[in-house]
């Protein structure tokens, strides 16, 4: 009988340790349910002394009105891109707009190196390292700020991940970067849900074959009233320079009149053409460069009758990659196949679709959210003339 009791009190004594054990346990081994970096999620305010972060306001709940909300993708798709969903809102009984950023690393495959990075608005950075191994999706560092700007003001977002990653094909990329320019206005929401603006389509064939760029320049030009040819546009006003020593930052890289060994040219090359060529005919138009705006920016352009030059893809259904690598002055440019401009002519915001027209094909219709996703992956880069 003895035995038998010393044996229930050895059971029951080594049932008591195991509970002790598994609650200091699960205290001392319990992680953050986020993929989070360190601490580098936590709200940080980059407004200045008389700003205060929304992470402070802790007396009272508040209700949020969402002003304004979007997401900023990596310019160049690969296995491992850079995603910024931002937010601008009000708190209640507040006249201040908030502005929080949250940027993400989506890795399709895992990132072991160390590397570090940071996300930045109007230039004001908070730096994150990352030192551990991202297999799907991890948020990397997030910021939210009181802003006080004024009606119209552009807000500057700024991510960057200093690593190097191999995109779909296996073309070694350094350095991941996604930036975009929200201007927020009341003048948005006064837009109409609809809008086209009636415009002469201009072919970039048979003389032109890989001058799409020029063509929609010559568009826009045309329906501004100008005596425009795209032939003489493309000879006398479009920097060109050869293949492998040319960047297309600069000029066209190639001649459009050939139908190989061309590779086009991006906004700031159609800004100088455009203004070129309204300087020495007497216009008064001036061409803007509208790189990393929103489309809801492009969207108030088109609104105000104002088509806008857009760099997209030639086939929607396909996502972009590198197909080709230059090195000009120093400086690493990436070829992306399937980019093809054209000119941003309508919109309707109630069945979510956008209007373009294809200098290489016709005018014609296409999802909003895809346009949006193509535009974003080639780099957000725009121009208007007005």
């Amino acid at each position: 009988m003895k035995k038998y009791l010393s044996c229930v009190l050895l059971i029951v004594l080594c049932i008591a340790c195991a509970m002790i054990f598994y609650v200091n346990a699960n205290d001392l081994f319990k992680g953050n349910d986020s993929d989070s970096i360190s601490d580098s999620s936590i709200s940080n305010d980059i407004g200045g002394s008389n700003n205060d972060s929304i992470g402070d306001t802790t007396d009272s709940v508040q209700i949020a009105t969402i002003e304004k909300e979007g997401t900023i993708l990596s310019e160049y798709y690969t296995n491992t891109n850079l995603r910024i969903e931002y937010a601008i809102y009000k708190l209640e009984n507040e006249s201040n707009l908030y502005l929080s950023c949250e940027m993400y690393l989506d890795a399709k495959s895992p990132l072991t190196s160390v590397a570090k990075g940071y996300l930045s608005v109007n230039g004001a950075k908070k730096e994150f390292t990352l030192n551990k191994m991202i297999g799907n999706t991890a948020l990397l560092t997030s910021i939210t700020s009181s802003l006080t700007f004024k009606e119209g003001e552009r807000i500057n977002i700024e991510g960057f991940l200093d690593a190097t990653v191999n995109d779909s094909f296996g073309v070694t990329l350094s350095g991941i970067k996604a930036s975009g320019t929200i201007v927020a206005s009341e003048e948005y929401k006064k837009m109409p849900t609809s809008y086209l603006i009636n415009m002469e389509h201009i072919s970039q064939y048979p003389d032109l074959p890989s001058g799409d760029e020029i063509t929609s320049l010559a568009m826009v030009l045309k329906h501004l009233g100008y005596e425009v040819d795209k032939n003489e546009l493309c000879d006398l006003y479009l920097d060109k320079g050869p293949v492998g020593f040319t960047s297309f930052y600069e000029a066209n890289v190639g001649n459009p009149r050939s139908s190989y060994n061309s590779y086009g040219c991006l906004a700031p090359v159609i800004v100088k053409a455009s203004n070129r060529f309204t300087n020495v005919n007497g216009g008064e138009h001036n061409a803007y460069d509208l790189t990393s705006y929103t489309v809801d920016a492009l969207l108030y352009e088109v609104a105000s009758g104002n088509p806008v030059i857009v760099w997209a893809c030639e086939d929607f259904d396909i996502t972009p990659s590198i197909s080709r690598i230059w090195v000009v002055d120093g400086q690493n440019l990436y070829l992306k196949s399937n980019m093809a401009t054209m000119v941003l002519v309508g919109y309707d915001l109630i069945n979510n679709t956008v209007t373009l027209s294809n200098p290489a094909g016709s005018i014609f219709e296409i999802d909003m959210s895809l346009f949006e996703t193509r535009f974003s992956e080639m780099g957000s880069y725009a121009v208007v003339v007005k």
